[in-house]
């Protein structure tokens, strides 16, 4: 019976030894995945359009309501240009067994909101006038110009909310296009 129990004891180390070595694993929990990001809605395709969705609440009349999306339209056919233009550079530019390229895009010294009006957030190096401006620069330009080409058709009352509004739509924009690059 001794060489039996001595078997049994020489087992107990190979066991304990066993459950110790996998007992970290069965404690493990696995890396929580991270959350899908919400479900945004889209945005309004410029400034304008963001205002004429609260025609309403500006109580704007048809002529202005007319007038705006006019405006619009002529902007979204400006913007659709230099998207084209910058699609045809970039595929011109990139060779074909390249991987893209990641990195930093953006609205370079561009400020977040605001209608062109600094926050001071955001800033990055101020452009160089010797530097063509990006595609996302100059739809952003056209927007802010067409907006105060817009606010033109607008009373004095209707401006303050058509600007908070219009702001309130490129603080946005810009935090959108820009978590994507977080």
């Amino acid at each position: 019976m001794a060489s039996g129990s001595g078997r049994i004891l020489a087992r107990a180390p190979y066991g304990i030894v066993l459950c110790v070595a996998l007992l970290p694993l069965a404690c493990a929990t696995s890396p929580q995945k991270a959350a899908p990001p919400p479900i945004q809605a889209p945005l309004p395709r410029s400034s304008i359009a963001a205002v004429l969705e609260h025609r309403r609440e500006l109580e704007l009349t048809d002529e202005q309501v007319r007038r705006l999306q006019d405006l619009d339209d002529q902007l979204e056919r400006a913007n659709a240009a230099i998207r084209k233009e910058a699609n045809q550079k970039q595929t011109q530019s990139q060779p074909v067994s390249r991987a893209p390229r990641g990195g930093m895009g953006g609205m370079g010294g561009r400020s977040r909101g605001g209608m062109g009006r600094s926050t001071g957030e955001g800033r990055g190096q101020p452009s160089s006038p010797n530097v063509p401006k990006s595609a996302e620069e100059r739809i952003d330009d056209n927007d802010t110009n067409a907006y105060l080409e817009a606010e033109k058709l607008l009373t004095e009352s209707q401006r303050p909310l058509a600007l908070e509004i219009a702001s309130r739509f490129r603080e946005e924009s810009w935090d959108r296009q820009h978590a994507n690059n977080k």
